[in-house]
């Protein structure tokens, strides 16, 4: 993995530990040195964000739901994985 994925992945996983959600624009606006252009960045935040998923260690949201990777488009939020519910005593 290159040191700007790592560094991605880093930064989404920190992210992720100080809120609920984050939108891929916040890090892509992390990453960016000034005079670059963030939006350049989403591709490769998207990409490092589905292996994340399939790590089990973030969850694409819609809406506030979540969703899966398989045809995100659109606007989509980062969160950590839903925890399973606790069995009802």
């Amino acid at each position: 993995m290159s040191e700007e994925n790592n560094k991605i992945r880093r930064i989404i996983l920190e992210k992720l530990n100080e809120s609920k959600s984050i939108a891929p624009r916040e890090i892509a606006i992390a990453i960016t040195e000034q005079g670059d252009s963030w939006q350049r960045k989403l591709p490769k935040i998207k990409q490092i964000a589905i292996q994340l998923e399939s790590e089990n260690l973030l969850t694409f949201l819609r809406k506030g739901k979540p969703i899966g990777s398989s045809g995100l488009k659109g606007v989509y939020r980062l969160a950590k994985p839903q925890s399973e519910q606790a069995p009802i005593t």
